[in-house]
């Protein structure tokens, strides 16, 4: 039976599209967020006005569907407040304020409210838990929505913990392997390893291969995707052997399955290629690799075992081989999606120029440019991939995180903003400190470490152009003046999972 009466209801379920995770609800009833949640073993009271009609009802439903759909997101927020007020009045019942929340949450989610959309999903598991329907497959689905605004803010701590939940309600109501925990696990692995818990991250992917090769099969391309998955997280965690490793086994899977020229290759070609990259960039966590036994430990795998130390020679070329393999693949088929042959050779331009080979980066910019612009939304996609210089290569000054994970009490983060031209092949020109220059040691650090970044240049009409103005901000974390000096404990046992430091991000363009 509807949930709603007179009124269509969607089922709810998961999907896993290209740019992330999302969560496809119904788009039934919604109630607002502020509204308070019943206490335990009350009953709801009608409200004294009379109750909307239904065909009014429909029609709010049927506009926030309206404008969901087309992704007018704020719109569609206020659209559902409105659904909200009229299924109160209607003197629902506590299923149809559940849809309704669950719908009005998204809605906030997707607008980037995340204030508000943390609020919905919290009432709808409040009225769920009240209720004492503990095992709705809803109340899974709101952890779920819940982990996922968490992580949409970064707030990584409490969406590992929200997803945590999800999957465990998930495993009780449809099995310990079902195939629909897969994104949830991908987005908890990732929340994982943003808070540090790279073992349980660890856990979560490999839990997401027994899954995928139970339902589809150990030679069978969904495993061989999720192969590509681990290899890439690999890559991030800097356990680059077992990336190379683990990247190669995908891609040998998908040759054997779809061919030698099938774009499924482009996949993990091009995370091999980065696993390379940034291999390269790394030879610190190299040494560390090979040094610390604690690590090589629980990343050793028997079935994916780690290969010996490789020379960055060595390393140069497989990456290089592989991305250009990918854009043969890519040229070669005629059917390939633009949007994936501009990706590609983009790819390609950042390596050379990383490289410092600007003039082999700029053929396959000029090739991703065109391939961009036979995409729908070409202008779009074209803004998106060079409408402003992209960092793809930064050596972050030595010890500038050293004292980060000292209590928030004993440490002061200082921030060296430097304002710099990025040219148009990719180098940077003329960098100055605007602000932070006080401390004069830190600020050269700064200055000597925006020497080593290599940006994808800004395209105009296909064209590599220079920028001017960029905004470039360097953190450093430092002792208070009346902390104790450092102990050997308080040293940090592995740099930070991402490349650059993104606290915040260069401005997208400062001139031109």
């Amino acid at each position: 039976m509807s949930l709603l009466r007179g009124v269509t209801t969607f089922q709810t379920h998961w999907r896993l599209p290209a740019a992330g995770l999302v969560l496809v609800l119904a788009t039934g009833a919604a109630f607002a967020a502020d509204a308070p949640v019943p206490a335990a073993g009350s009953a709801h009271t009608a409200p004294t006005a009379a109750p909307p009609a239904k065909d009014e009802r429909a029609h709010a439903h049927a506009e926030f569907k309206r404008l969901f759909d087309a992704g007018e997101y704020s719109a569609a927020v206020e659209q559902g407040r409105r659904v909200v007020e009229l299924t109160e009045r209607a003197g629902a019942q506590p299923e149809e304020l559940q849809v309704a929340l669950m719908n009005l949450a998204l809605a906030q989610l997707r607008a980037g409210d995340y204030v508000a959309a943390e609020a919905s999903f919290q009432r709808v598991i409040g009225l769920i838990e009240t209720s004492g329907r503990l095992t709705s497959p809803r109340l899974a689905r709101a952890y779920a929505g819940l982990g996922l605004t968490y992580h949409a803010a970064r707030r990584y701590d409490l969406a590992a913990a929200s997803l945590d939940r999800a999957i465990a309600l998930n495993r009780r109501a449809e099995g310990l392997f079902n195939e629909e925990q897969l994104p949830l696990l991908d987005k908890q692995a990732a929340a994982l390893t943003e808070i540090g818990r790279v073992e349980d991250a660890l856990l979560a992917h490999r839990y997401a291969l027994r899954i995928v090769g139970r339902h589809q099969g150990e030679r069978s391309l969904p495993f061989a995707r999720q192969l590509e998955s681990l290899g890439r997280w690999y890559t991030r965690v800097r356990s680059f052997e077992a990336g190379r490793s683990t990247l190669r086994q995908s891609a040998e899977l998908v040759q054997s399955l779809a061919g030698p020229e099938s774009t499924e290759l482009v996949g993990p070609l091009t995370g091999f290629a980065e696993n390379a990259r940034r291999w390269l960039t790394d030879p610190i966590i190299r040494e560390m690799s090979s040094a610390d036994a604690q690590r090589s430990s629980m990343f050793h795998d028997p079935v994916m075992p780690t290969l010996p130390s490789l020379s960055p020679s060595t390393i140069a070329a497989e990456g290089l081989r592989a991305l250009e393999r990918a854009a043969t693949i890519v040229d070669a088929n005629p059917d390939t999606a633009p949007a994936l042959v501009a990706d590609v050779h983009s790819q390609l331009g950042d390596w050379h120029t990383a490289r410092q080979l600007p003039e082999r980066a700029k053929p396959s910019y000029q090739r991703a440019w065109r391939a961009a612009g036979a995409a729908p939304d070409g202008a779009k996609l074209q803004q998106a991939l060079f409408g402003a210089p992209l960092l793809i290569r930064y050596t972050l000054p030595e010890n500038w995180d050293r004292y980060a994970r000292r209590p928030p009490e004993e440490v002061e983060r200082r921030d060296v903003e430097l304002e710099l031209t990025v040219t148009a092949d990719g180098s940077i020109r003329d960098p100055r400190v605007v602000s932070g220059g006080s401390d004069q040691r830190l600020a050269t650090q700064a200055l000597r470490a925006v020497e080593t970044a290599r940006y994808r240049p800004r395209l105009v009409d296909g064209q590599p152009v220079e920028t001017q103005g960029l905004r470039f901000i360097q953190p450093f974390y430092v002792l208070r003046e009346d902390t104790p000096a450092e102990t050997p404990a308080d040293k940090p046992t592995q740099p930070p999972a991402e490349d650059p430091p993104t606290a915040p991000a260069p401005p997208a363009q400062g001139g031109g």
